[in-house]
């Protein structure tokens, strides 16, 4: 049976992602029978490119995509399409949902940065007493 599923590619703490069919008992990153796109989550927007007409036909095939490669074809709207194909509907007219922009995060900072800085302590308004001159020492 034919998976459609991930490969790992990239260096150390920067994955990218090849969308691959591959044979269902081959290991993650095995042979591939075909490439079918490409996933990089550290690019704006989590740039995602699927060969469109390639997962249709491994998809007519019987394929089985793996639930993150199917998350994925959701969010691009392939999925939706292919549920229309299987129904026999006609899906000339529909276009494919552009994938949702991020949100941006604000950065989160010191809370240090963000509290003003502590005031000097003000001086009392203490009343100074002047210091007793001191006592004749007996000669």
């Amino acid at each position: 049976m034919v998976k459609l599923r991930m490969t790992r590619t990239g260096r150390a703490r920067r994955k990218t992602y090849r969308l691959i069919a591959e044979d269902m008992k081959d290991r993650r990153d095995g042979r591939a029978l075909q490439f079918l796109g490409y996933f990089d989550p550290f690019k704006k927007d989590a740039k995602i490119r699927i060969d469109e007409a390639a997962v249709y036909e491994w998809l007519k095939k019987g394929a089985e995509p793996s639930e993150t490669f199917r998350s994925m074809l959701k969010k691009s709207g392939i999925w939706a399409k292919w549920m229309m194909i299987r129904q026999g509907k006609d899906v000339s007219a529909v276009a494919l949902a552009p994938l949702p922009a991020k949100k941006k995060r604000k950065k989160k900072r010191d809370k240090a940065a963000k509290a003003p800085a502590p005031a000097a302590p003000a001086a009392e308004a203490a009343p100074v007493v002047a210091a007793a001159p001191a006592a004749p020492a007996n000669a």
